[in-house]
């Protein structure tokens, strides 16, 4: 695989009032033995809210890379931004465009922008996900149905 021998785990945090330390305590969970992790949450995406992580969530970050996977750094992996449609831009996000982060984007199964895709310059890489509603989709996982 992609990332053989990796250790991934699933932080529940999204079901509350989500606060700095919340945030921190997701971003180190585990530091020393999750080697990746993937997020998809930041500001708002609705084209004004400029936003990034706390006092707390920054140190997290720090803690991770310098001293997950043995020193070598755990992986931050981090969505792009669906607010492509309310003109939003990942330049506002200070999760997707941390330096400790690796920004990803998607394209449809037509290898087209999804409708909810942002402009986003801190993009490292793409992945297919859910295009148009014609387009194939994307089994993923969802609190509330939104």
């Amino acid at each position: 695989g992609i990332a053989y021998n990796a250790k991934i785990g699933g932080i529940r945090m999204l079901d509350g009032h989500v606060t700095d330390r919340i945030e921190a305590e997701a971003i180190s969970f585990n530091h020393k033995y999750i080697d990746i992790y993937s997020a998809s949450w930041g500001p708002n995406d609705d084209g004004r809210t400029v936003e990034g992580p706390g006092t707390l969530a920054a140190a997290a970050f720090i803690k991770g890379i310098t001293e997950g996977r043995n020193g070598k750094g755990v992986i931050y992996v981090w969505a792009s931004g669906n607010g492509g449609r309310r003109q939003d831009n990942c330049n506002c996000d200070g999760y997707t465009g941390s330096i400790y982060t690796i920004s990803i984007s998607s394209a449809s199964e037509h290898q087209q922008s999804p409708w909810y895709a942002e402009r986003c310059p801190s993009t490292m890489a793409t992945t297919y996900s859910s295009g148009a509603y014609q387009d194939q989709k994307v089994t993923t996982t969802d609190l509330y149905d939104s």
